[in-house]
């Protein structure tokens, strides 16, 4: 049941993440890139910095994959770029959770933070992180695009199991 749950979190992401992706393609590069004094300064800091967390996430799970070497890390400059990295990683995220064995979910799940400390918390706990951390920022980038006067699609959990 634990595994169904993060499987339908897996795919809502790749979801919720393929409409922002959407409306930010309708966006000048310009603007893309304008430092509107969000924590990750324009929406493709926001965006790349995404990316890393779920790098970093996805390599301390598989132990391969890219290892981004700081969190402001700029892994695609150029949007196209960025989105066609999106899409892969979320097909990664998808085909993690999908491996995991259902007891694997309660398990201790020991890992290095990026200065090297040494932190182990349940892995069910570690995968709520990854995907809140992709919401809490989501929501920013969302902000951003309402900023410049867009309509930012709507990418609630809810909308997602109703198939809107």
């Amino acid at each position: 049941m634990v595994k169904a749950n993060f499987e339908q979190l897996a795919l809502y992401n790749r979801w919720a993440n393929r409409r922002l992706y959407a409306a930010v393609a309708e966006l000048p590069d310009a603007q893309y890139r304008e430092d509107r004094g969000a924590f990750f300064k324009s929406l493709r800091g926001t965006l790349n910095h995404i990316l890393v967390a779920d790098r970093v996430w996805l390599h301390r799970i598989e132990g391969a994959g890219p290892v981004p070497s700081s969190l402001d890390e700029i892994i695609a400059d150029r949007f196209e770029d960025l989105r066609a990295a999106r899409e892969a990683e979320d097909e990664r995220i998808i085909r993690v959770v999908s491996a995991q064995d259902e007891g694997r979910f309660g398990q201790p799940f020991a890992y290095r933070s990026m200065a090297g400390t040494s932190h182990e918390l349940p892995f069910i706990q570690i995968l709520t992180h990854i995907f809140n951390h992709q919401t809490h920022h989501r929501g920013q980038a969302h902000t951003l695009l309402s900023q410049f006067g867009r309509e930012a699609p709507s990418i609630d959990f809810v909308y997602f199991l109703l198939g809107k």
